[in-house]
């Protein structure tokens, strides 16, 4: 195949690089790894020292140069920038600078470099994580009659902005290498809504995703009419106006697959060609996987074939905000996306902790109101992460969020901890354990609850029993050790075929374990609905008002019909019943491994915490204060509002 002379990639020629299923073409790995459009003696293998796959990084959308040097002071050199042609959901610019991509093969690298320099001028020992802009352009998204920021699904669909997308990422990454490379760690890619992969179009059809709609079923022996099925149509569902009957709603069920796999394809490709034209020993990394996300878009969000992406030899982490619903002081916090998958899959996840501080103005959505309310925040997070063995930044979208003089002295102690403890790689010590089903999420209908109620909701419960719990999905299941869970939650389990079936019984429904049930388990075997199979899988009849214990010979079902009859209180008593070991009888977050524990509290006190078994020693890991000796439990009077990290010494 050829290329001109400067290596560009035809647009033909990209075309047939997508590697998406969704379109069904087919991938020719020899066009990806291609001669760089700005020089043809680039040196293509950059080496860059990262910090063992763990960033502890800074973070603004803005310069913020000033503060840029603060962290450097606090010890954190590892900057994040976004390269951004476009603006954001509030209206104005992602970025201080002017646009880099200016028209076809016309760019304006000096804006690129300002903001480099710039960088750099206020730390020369800075190393770099660059988010690559994806997104349309205005003069772009004009010429396209749609924006890839509110449209992606429409935009993953459209192989014409594949390629000219694809062309801008490469001569985009050519320039970088070649002016930077040396100082650059990572390429976040970034597309769609808020730059994180997501569609606000709740299902909408237009010309592109017809037609992509149409090759999409096709390939897979599907026999539907050639538009998208009607907003309207998606929004209603024969069972309780909730779930899709699959004989006579298919099309709504397979409909909502193709929306969701069509951008996890465009991220695939994206990735893929990224890989082969980085430097050696960089990573990339996406913002994607948000099952756990806010309420009522579970289905249109885009992000339900995450398994897929997960699974990719082309991206290394992952990032997402922590929760946005449950992250209030005396919430639990969290990712949004699976974070036992990405174990699973050898990912490493990236904890944004983009928390409002108390000095921003008109500060209604953290809820943190004081300096004290910041500095028990900002520890649960760091925290967290630090428990979870996970990367993390600090986000200063707009500027001035850390400014406090008490608060950067806090950044720069939990900087010290994590380098401390981070790489130590303990694992998880939890008994409970939260199944996640994107599978039988495409067969609700989007704007009801019952996706939030069995996903993030179902969740921030959890986050309040007292004691750490594991998030995977449900194909994971085979896959990992099972053997330490006493209580398994499957809050989505719509969707029970005769392959899930036998995972079940092989897997879960054994060892005497406990097993909580919510809303129509088994109601549909992907084939049809029927109310009778609920029965069989929980011991009770559907509607049964709970929660209920059955005992079932080998385990005990659990079984609610409303959600909100499993409140965390609920929840904790059907843990005590099962054995599992409670650190506190309080209803507050509790994040551990086999080394440290870390316990959130709203309002403090003298507060009794348990621990599994008798230690030598507990370390209030921050003060560096011994707080217990040769103790199975001891007493720790908590401030108003606290968040406190221990080490636990058993020899």
């Amino acid at each position: 195949m050829k290329k001109d002379n400067s290596g560009k990639i035809s647009r033909r020629q990209a075309a047939k690089i997508i590697g998406g299923a969704s379109l069904g073409i087919s991938m020719n790995t020899s066009l990806i790894a291609r001669t760089p459009f700005f020089s043809s003696d680039m040196p293509m293998k950059s080496k860059v020292n990262s910090s063992k796959n763990i960033y502890h990084a800074y973070r603004s959308f803005w310069p913020e140069l000033e503060a840029t040097k603060e962290f450097k002071n606090l010890g954190i050199n590892t900057r994040c920038f976004f390269a951004s042609n476009t603006i954001n959901s509030a209206g104005f610019e992602y970025c201080k600078y002017p646009k880099i991509w200016k028209g076809i093969k016309e760019y304006d690298f000096t804006a690129y470099d300002a903001q480099v320099e710039d960088l750099l001028s206020a730390n020369n020992d800075a190393n770099f994580m660059c988010i690559i802009d994806l997104n349309m352009p205005d003069w772009l998204a004009r010429k396209f009659a749609y924006d890839s920021f509110s449209e992606i699904s429409h935009a993953a669909s459209d192989k014409d902005w594949i390629e000219i997308t694809t062309e801008w990422m490469l001569d985009f990454i050519a320039y970088s290498e070649k002016k930077y490379g040396d100082k650059i760690l990572t390429y976040i890619l970034s597309g769609g809504g808020t730059s994180e992969w997501y569609e606000y179009d709740r299902g909408r059809s237009s010309r592109v995703k017809n037609k992509a709609w149409k090759e999409w079923t096709n390939k897979n022996d599907f026999s539907y009419g050639d538009d998208v099925p009607s907003a309207s149509s998606l929004g209603t569902a024969a069972h309780e106006n909730l779930v899709y009957n699959p004989e006579t709603e298919m099309e709504k069920i397979q409909y909502w697959r193709f929306h969701n796999e069509v951008i996890a394809d465009a991220i695939l490709h994206f990735s893929k060609v990224a890989r082969a034209n980085i430097g050696e020993g960089k990573e990339i990394g996406v913002f994607y996987g948000y099952y756990l996300v806010s309420p009522k878009k579970i289905v249109s969000f885009g992000h339900l074939d995450y398994e897929k992406v997960f699974a990719s030899p082309d991206i290394d982490f992952f990032i997402s905000p922590g929760s946005y619903n449950d992250r209030q002081i005396g919430g639990g916090s969290g990712s949004q996306l699976i974070h036992g998958t990405l174990l699973r899959h050898n990912k490493q996840y990236l904890h944004e902790i983009d928390h409002r501080t108390h000095v921003i103005e008109k500060n209604a959505g953290s809820g943190w109101k004081t300096q004290s309310d910041d500095v028990a925040g900002l520890k649960r997070e760091a925290f967290f992460a630090l428990i979870n063995n996970s990367s993390l930044w600090w986000f200063d979208m707009w500027g001035g969020w850390y400014q406090k003089k008490e608060t950067q002295q806090l950044i720069q102690r939990l900087k010290v901890i994590s380098d401390e403890y981070i790489n130590d790689k303990p694992g998880s010590i939890a008994e409970v354990l939260m199944i996640a089903d994107p599978q039988s999420a495409h067969y609700i209908i989007d704007k009801m609850p019952l996706g939030y109620d069995m996903a993030q909701n179902f969740r921030n419960k959890l986050n309040k029993t007292g004691t750490p719990f594991d998030v995977y999905s449900f194909n994971d299941i085979p896959e990992i050790d099972l053997s330490r869970y006493k209580v398994i939650f499957l809050p989505a389990m719509l969707l029970i075929t005769n392959d899930r079936e036998k995972i079940l019984k092989n897997y879960i429904l054994n060892e005497n374990r406990t097993i909580v049930w919510t809303y129509a388990p088994g109601i549909c075997d992907g084939r049809s609905l029927d109310i009778s199979r609920i029965k069989e899988w929980t011991g009770v009849d559907y509607k049964t008002t709970g929660p209920v214990t059955v005992d079932m010979k080998g385990w005990k079902s659990v079984y609610a019909f409303k959600f909100e009859t499993l409140t965390s209180t609920a929840m904790k008593k059907i843990m005590r019943d099962a054995g599992v070991h409670l650190y506190t009888d309080e209803e507050n977050p509790v994040y551990a491994n086999e080394r440290l524990l870390a316990v959130h509290f709203k309002e403090g006190g003298k507060r009794k915490i348990s621990l599994p078994k008798s230690c030598k020693k507990v370390i209030n890991v921050y003060d560096n204060k011994v707080v217990g000796r040769n103790c199975s439990d001891f007493i720790y009077d908590f401030s108003s509002p606290d968040t406190v990290l221990f080490e636990i010494l058993i020899n």
